[in-house]
């Protein structure tokens, strides 16, 4: 019976010594030793992505410029939500193709022209986006001309004035940032750190005597330090030696 419950006791003890082994405490120590362990996982990753990112940032792509114009539409509040829509319309842009002699489509055009108003006053500002900087200017003076008559005619808008025509602006706006490299770098140090702790989790192997203590529950009294092979071998020649010298030869 006192065997029985010594062994009852014995595994209710290696039971509980596997949940606290489960229950890992964390520590800075710890952690460094973890990090430091898997040290070069980290760094790949990290200069991977970093590397990708780069190349990402660095990929070509055409300069684009912006030219804008202002004016002042002279009409009620009912009136100003069409007056707007008016300028991105075909009857202006295919005048204004026709003018400047584009070889592009109303589509094209449209999509490069943008209508915007300066909070709720009556200035709006139209805002032409081209790969060439003066292009983009001629567009935007030609569309005010061309949207004065058209607004004149069919909406007998009167109330039209320019006040600053649009300049050819030799910086570009799409400017190259390495914004994107930098997010790559803290992207590859967070994936590296947590694949790390991943493997760690994972990892179920005894790797020292700490881990045996709390696995069996009994404390350790000594340890066998790990020996390399070439401190085996010549002590193995010696043994050897000297074994062959005892013999005696004849009778």
């Amino acid at each position: 019976m006192e065997n029985k419950r010594f062994g009852e006791s014995g595994e209710k003890r290696f039971n509980e010594k596997l949940t606290v082994m489960g229950e890992k405490e964390i520590n800075v120590k710890a952690i460094f030793q973890i990090i430091k362990k898997r040290l070069w996982l980290i760094l790949l990753i990290t200069v991977i992505l970093t590397i990708l990112g780069d190349l990402y940032n660095s990929r070509p792509e055409p300069q684009v410029y912006a030219a804008s114009t202002r004016i002042m539409i002279a009409v009620n509040n009912d009136m100003m939500v069409t007056a707007k829509a008016m300028v991105r319309e075909p009857i202006v842009i295919n005048q204004v193709i026709d003018n400047l002699k584009l070889n592009l489509s109303v589509g094209q055009v449209r999509s490069m022209m943008r209508v915007d108003s300066v909070d709720t006053s009556l200035i709006t500002v139209i805002t032409v986006i081209d790969s060439n900087p003066n292009r983009a200017a001629d567009i935007a003076n030609e569309t005010v001309n061309v949207y004065r008559n058209v607004a004149a005619d069919m909406l007998n808008i009167q109330g039209i004035r320019l006040l600053t025509a649009a300049t050819p602006d030799p910086n570009s706006i799409n400017t190259t940032s390495n914004t994107i490299v930098y997010i790559a770098f803290v992207l590859g140090l967070i994936i590296g750190i947590s694949l790390t702790f991943l493997l760690e989790s994972l990892d179920d192997s005894i790797r020292n005597e700490h881990d045996v203590e709390q696995l069996l529950g009994m404390n350790m009294l000594g340890a066998v330090s790990r020996m390399k092979r070439r401190h085996i071998t010549p002590k193995l020649k010696k043994s050897k030696a000297a074994v062959i010298r005892g013999e005696s030869i004849g009778s």
